[in-house]
């Protein structure tokens, strides 16, 4: 690296920091001395331009830091003076920043280092002529330096890495606006860097990658210089001082510095996790800049490296690993508020300024909100929703009142018209009558109106009668005017749902965030094999919930550590298969519906059908005349303690490992399902929910209760009529006709599964049926009715019941009644439980040998030390290893641990309170149930009498920080062979 790109980065610096500096001396201009107002900005405003000079003097800039050093003196005179009085003192506090900035921008001018020392003179505290000459030759000397080579400083560079060099202790008074300017870049400018760097060592990369990377490692290095990150500041200079070697020697990246480019990316991304407090402290970054820092010696003193990382037409001959271009990683699940999109690859421009490394498509501004403020958020949106259901039920009841009322008004003007009738032949009637009888006298007597043709009962009837029309055209505006209600309710809840959704997406994370932890599993667990492997990851754009996420994890490194270890070939046999070398691995994300389809493709040597038969066969799963497919081959590696082989490994196995992605999937809710072809390699498809908040889901009533069944798990829901239930001899079964001909499925009343009272003998033509498919297998649930399927808002269902096996949560439906929400895998073991228990016979002895299989256990670690980072980042490491883990703070508690865990080794510090590592290993030593159990010792002491006391107590195997994590792996196996 150059000494005019150290000179543009402070500049830039300056530039970038120069708006706060205004507003703080607006400030100090017009407050009162004794406000406390004051002191606040006028401790800001010094400590930023001491932070400054501090950045110079670590640049070399000696100069520059005695002009900071000067403006810091006068600034403090504010403090002295009162309001009225500041204004020469405003005036040169104002001026100094564009000074310097024009300074290092035109060092051949002369004029610019003697207006600098010029306006230092004329300060409220005027610089002496003494200081002011040596100022002057100091800031002139700068411009021979910029003409020669970064030799000098080379020869300067340190040789061994200290903790103080990876110190990420941020300042007590550094300006809040930094911090938010540095927790808004930095996360994505971290995860771009490690994007470069894999393409760096997978030979993808080109110029513009090592370019980028360059400016990427130089603005985290500025920004870090700019706060007081030490740690950052270190690696990120001596990493760039590599990276510009490679640049000016025509871009070749040698294979050790690759490697060490991407172990320092990983350790820049963790040291910015850790700031934010995102991520534990990175243990090993000692050790990481310890590795460039030899490299970079290594460089200054002409040494050549190995061969360069080879390319075929811009592409790697032998990849070892690859990101796709939509495997940008996401936001950390930690971070508060919703997730940023990731920044995507575009060309890069050898032009583009240095502060500004990542182009995105459409930039957005970011807001930081509290976790509590989004579950508070959610929680009133779920209400939200509850209630717009209600109001939902509410209306259609209104509406169907006004339709019944309207009809009930049809059919009294019915009644009112046939009573009409009645009155008018009645009046009929009595006028022939009355003629009749005057005809007979004296003749009829003719009223010329005609008006004794009508009576009160005839004014009586018609009043009626349009008194019945009036109400019938209210029911009739009645029913318009709740129809329009109806359509308003109708956009009200469409703005509910869209509410919820955007809430509950402020919990969603992207998966790519857990790309960086994947891509290193797959890493160490290749080179702990021998074998040459890349992860390819596709669709890391998908949203998941955080909680889902945080439990993805696991079940996924032991898909991967599977594949690494039991699906891939080593180099030598995937070269007589005729395959590259290298073998891949394809995890695929997408989104269908609510659930999440989750694929994770290998292309080894696939599953060996025959040899599963064979194991299957000798633990009694199967008879030896049995037929079997190889779908139903491929499911018992899901079982537990299933192996071809004849010994399990501590990194994987088609068993353990496999087990607990089976476990996983059905606490979820979701399938596994496997397939696999002989020589093409395995694959494993994961269905599951995408968020464990809302559940797309099917309403149904059982023995008067209503339940909600996850759609996930249903595969048609049938109204009676449609198919038919049988009782056979003890068991019930369902039987259906489709399109594939006629189904008979294992069937079991929903009340019974659930505990309910019912009536066992109640005619079967009552019952619906809800056809799901569970670990691969089909059921029919028999229900009293079908109710609705609709998205449903899934609550916890309290301290009491969540032992309940079962239940997965409560859901309140629209009409305020309560659903429960059913766990199908836990309800259907347990009725198979049940049904094992009562009956007897081959069929059930067979499947009780499938329910009791043993498990075979990894091997277990017990860590101690007295540090929570140091047993976080053990702990983590070694459960992605594949091993069972428990920690101690201290001797003691390891003592108390030993009693009720017997580990397979112990991993122990030697300084800690209470008892010592020592001390504990002596314990070990003396107990007899004990004395066997390998200890490795990691400790910071590294002289040679810790050595040997710790050889005396019997310690396995010593370790001093910093260590390597294969380093420390390849040990503990080590030690488990012996």
């Amino acid at each position: 690296m150059k000494l005019n790109d150290l000179i543009e980065a402070l500049a830039e610096e300056i530039v970038g920091v120069q708006p706060a500096l205004e507003r703080l001396l607006d400030q100090l201009a017009s407050a009162d001395a004794d406000d406390p107002v004051f002191m606040d900005v006028l401790d800001q405003y010094t400590s930023q331009t001491q932070r400054m000079g501090e950045a110079a003097e670590m640049a070399g800039f000696g100069g520059l830091q005695l002009v900071c050093s000067h403006v810091v003196e006068n600034t403090l005179l504010a403090a002295t003076l009162a309001v009225t009085e500041r204004g020469p003192l405003t005036e040169f506090l104002r001026r100094w920043p564009v000074l310097i900035v024009y300074y290092l921008r035109n060092l051949g001018d002369p004029s610019a280092g003697a207006g600098l020392v010029d306006h230092l003179i004329h300060a409220p505290s005027p610089l002496a002529d003494d200081q002011a000459l040596k100022m002057a030759h100091m800031l002139g000397a700068m411009d021979g330096q910029v003409q020669s080579t970064f030799g000098g400083m080379d020869e300067a560079r340190q040789i061994l890495a200290t903790p103080e060099d990876v110190a990420l202790v941020m300042p007590a008074d550094v300006d809040q606006k930094l911090i938010e300017g540095f927790f808004t870049e930095a996360p994505d400018q971290a995860r771009y860097l490690v994007q470069l760097a894999r393409n760096i060592v997978s030979g993808e990369g080109d110029s513009s990658d090592l370019i980028a990377a360059k400016r990427v490692v130089h603005t985290l290095k500025g920004s870090g210089a700019i706060i007081g990150l030490r740690g950052l500041t270190s690696l990120g200079h001596n990493l760039e001082d590599i990276l510009e070697h490679f640049e000016r020697n025509g871009s070749e990246v040698a294979k050790p510095a690759a490697d060490a480019l991407l172990d320092a990316a990983y350790c820049l991304e963790q040291m910015v996790g850790f700031v934010m407090g995102a991520d534990d402290y990175p243990e090993q970054a000692q050790g990481v800049l310890q590795n460039v820092l030899d490299l970079a010696n290594r460089i200054d003193r002409g040494e050549s490296l190995e061969t360069v990382v080879q390319r075929v037409n811009g592409r790697v001959a032998q990849p070892r690993a690859t990101v796709q271009p939509d495997a940008e990683p996401a936001s950390s699940p930690h971070a508060e508020g919703a997730a940023q999109p990731a920044p995507a690859k575009r060309e890069r421009s050898a032009d583009a300024p240095t502060t500004n490394p990542v182009v995105t498509a459409s930039p957005t501004a970011a807001l930081r909100v509290s976790v509590e403020r989004v579950d508070e958020l959610f929680r009133v949106s779920g209400e939200v929703s509850v209630h717009t259901a209600a109001m939902e039920a509410r209306m259609k009841a209104l509406a169907d009142g006004a339709r019944a009322l309207l009809a009930q008004n049809l059919r009294l003007q019915k009644r009112l018209f046939e009573l009409e009738t009645v009155v008018d032949v009645r009046a009929l009637t009595m006028r022939t009558r009355a003629y009749a009888a005057g005809d007979a006298a004296e003749g009829p007597r003719i009223d010329p109106l005609e008006m004794d043709q009508y009576s009160e009962l005839h004014s009586t009837a018609h009043a009626l009668i349009e008194e019945a029309a009036d109400a019938r055209a209210l029911a009739s505006r009645l029913e318009e005017e709740i129809a329009r209600t109806m359509t308003v309710q109708t956009k009200q809840q469409r703005l509910s749902k869209d509410l919820q959704h955007l809430v509950i997406s402020t919990r969603m994370t992207e998966v790519g965030v857990l790309s960086s932890r994947l891509q290193r599993n797959v890493r160490s667990t290749a080179q702990a094999t021998g074998k040459q492997a890349e992860l390819l990851l596709r669709g890391t754009d998908t949203l998941i919930d955080s909680d889902v996420l945080n439990r993805l994890a696991d079940p996924l490194l032991h898909m991967l550590r599977n594949a690494v270890d039991h699906g891939l070939e080593l180099p030598a046999q995937r070269i007589a298969a005729g395959k590259n070398e290298t073998g891949q691995i394809t995890l695929t994300f997408s989104r269908q519906g609510q659930q999440v389809v989750l694929h994770c493709k290998d292309d080894g040597r696939g599953l060996d059908h025959a040899a599963i038969r064979r194991r299957a066969i000798e633990r009694g799963l199967l008879a030896q005349d049995q037929p079997a497919s190889d779908e139903e081959l491929a499911r018992m590696i899901l079982m537990s303690g299933f192996s071809t082989r004849q010994t399990i490994n501590e990194l994987s196995g088609r068993g353990v490992g496999l087990d607990v992605v089976r476990e996983w999937a059905a606490a979820m809710n979701g399938s596994i399902k496997v397939s696999s072809k002989i020589g093409e390699g395995c694959t494993l498809e994961l269905r599951f929910a995408a968020s464990l908040s809302t559940m797309q889901a099917l309403i149904v009533e059982a023995a008067g209760q209503r339940f909600a069944l996850p759609s996930v798990q249903i595969e048609r829901a049938v109204p009676r009529g449609v198919g038919s239930f049988e009782r056979h001899a003890d068991r019930l079964v369902y039987r259906i006709t489709d399109k594939t001909g006629a189904k008979v499925h294992p069937a079991v009343f929903l009340a019974g599964l659930t505990g309910l009272p019912h009536d066992t003998q109640a005619p079967l033509e009552n019952f619906d049926a809800v056809i799901v498919r569970v670990d691969d297998k089909v059921h029919a649930l028999a229900v009293e009715r079908l109710i609705d399927a609709r998205e449903v808002l899934v609550k916890n269902p309290g301290r009491y019941a969540k032992h309940v096996r079962g239940v997965a949560g409560l859901s309140i439906l629209g009409d305020g009644s309560i659903s429960v929400n059913l766990d199908l895998p836990q309800l259907l073991a347990q009725g198979a439980r049940r049904t094992l228990a009562a009956q007897a016979g081959a069929e059930s002895e067979s499947s009780s040998l499938l329910a009791t299989a043993p498990s075979s256990a990894l091997p277990s670690v017990l860590i101690v030390d007295d540090a929570l980072s140091v047993r976080n980042s053990l702990l983590q490491m070694v459960q992605d290893a594949g091993y069972r883990a428990e920690t101690a703070r201290d001797g003691v508690e390891a003592v108390d641990a030993l009693n009720a865990f017997r580990p397979d080794i112990v991993l122990t510090d030697l300084e800690m309170p209470n008892m010592n590592g020592i001390e504990l290993t002596s314990h070990i030593r003396g107990r007899a149930d004990l004395k066997g159990l390998p200890v490795i010792m990691i400790t910071s002491r590294s002289q040679d009498k810790h050595r040997r006391m710790a050889e005396q107590a019997g310690v396995s195997s010593y370790l001093t920080k910093p260590y390597n994590d294969a380093e420390l792996l390849r040990t503990i196996r080590s030690s488990l062979a012996a």
